[in-house]
């Protein structure tokens, strides 16, 4: 069984229309490049040109960096699956010309590490990779990163940190929107000590998108080879599927975090049958849905687990 992801099509750039594949461009490339200390020069008065991998991440920039920054964010669609995107020639243009790039890391979005290691002027740049710069998290680790609580928060005084070597004139300026962003983010941080479990709760999952999340309101997930096998596209193990079924039949988990652009006639199996026992679903979504902003797209998925504990 091959998993089919709905519908996540290929995407463009915001504002570009060449599809030129960089597939020589990006053979051979080497490991992946992390924050540097590179200050890069700027002209007086210049705006400093940042790409964000991630939407998110550049919606966190255009906080940040207010009216000193010009932001494009290279995933800003949210049918779009960023694990199997495909650079085009204008993508690197728009790398090549940035002064700061701000992704994901950790094997999560490997396509901008490549054409960063293709750019004829990477050493000149500003890069943080937030799963390995700014978390100390490693190849390997879980990649969706931006379901840690902390993640925006510790990313928010990192940029804010980056964009004030650039342009010290304006540190305060940057250090004081940085502020402003993460008071924003109080709602957010509010619903997670509310929901937060006193002693440890056993949920499931259909793939490990929310664990970071799950691990900050004191959940367990019970199915961990399970969700594994369904991100990565295969069959989970007879055994594994076994032991969710039991699991859901005997009520034992409070609660089921369906990743609903994912679909997958063996999960599909697992929500049908914790409807039928009365498990609540919970849905979430690997990418920021259209018209919402960060903080929206997490506090309403953590509304939905509150409801499912009646909280």
């Amino acid at each position: 069984m091959n998993l089919k992801r709905t519908p996540y099509s290929r995407f463009t750039v915001v504002g570009l229309t060449t599809a030129v594949s960089l597939t020589l461009l990006l053979s051979g490339c080497g490991a992946s490049p992390t924050a540097n200390n590179t200050v890069p020069s700027i002209v007086s008065g210049q705006k400093i040109k940042l790409i964000a991998a991630e939407n998110f991440y550049g919606e966190l920039a255009i906080a940040v960096g207010g009216d000193r920054v010009e932001v494009t964010s290279i995933i800003d669609n949210p049918d779009a699956d960023p694990h199997d995107y495909e650079p085009t020639a204008d993508t690197s243009k728009l790398v090549n010309d940035a002064k700061v790039i701000l992704y994901n890391g950790i094997g999560y979005d490997e396509w901008m590490a490549k054409v960063l290691t293709s750019s004829s002027n990477s050493k000149d740049k500003s890069i943080i990779a937030v799963g390995s710069d700014v978390l100390g998290k490693k190849d390997g680790d879980n990649p969706h990163i931006w379901y840690d609580p902390s993640a925006m928060l510790k990313l928010a005084d990192s940029l804010a940190d980056k964009l004030s070597q650039i342009d010290p004139s304006q540190a305060d300026a940057y250090k004081k929107r940085a502020a402003e962003y993460k008071t924003s983010l109080a709602p957010l941080t509010e619903l997670v000590k509310v929901i937060k479990q006193s002693s440890q709760v056993e949920i499931a999952v259909s793939e490990p998108v929310f664990d970071y999340m799950s691990g900050a309101l004191n959940f367990k997930s019970i199915d961990p080879k399970f969700a594994k096998a369904i991100e990565e596209g295969t069959d989970p193990s007879p055994g594994d599927v076994a032991d969710l079924q039991t699991a859901i039949k005997g009520k034992t988990i409070k609660l089921f975090v369906q990743n609903t652009q994912a679909d997958s006639p063996t999960v599909k199996n697992m929500v049908d049958m914790a409807k039928v026992n009365q498990i609540p679903i919970v849905q979430v979504t690997e990418t920021e849905p259209k018209g919402k902003s960060y903080v929206q797209w997490m506090t309403d998925q953590l509304k939905q687990v509150k409801d499912a504990l009646s909280l």
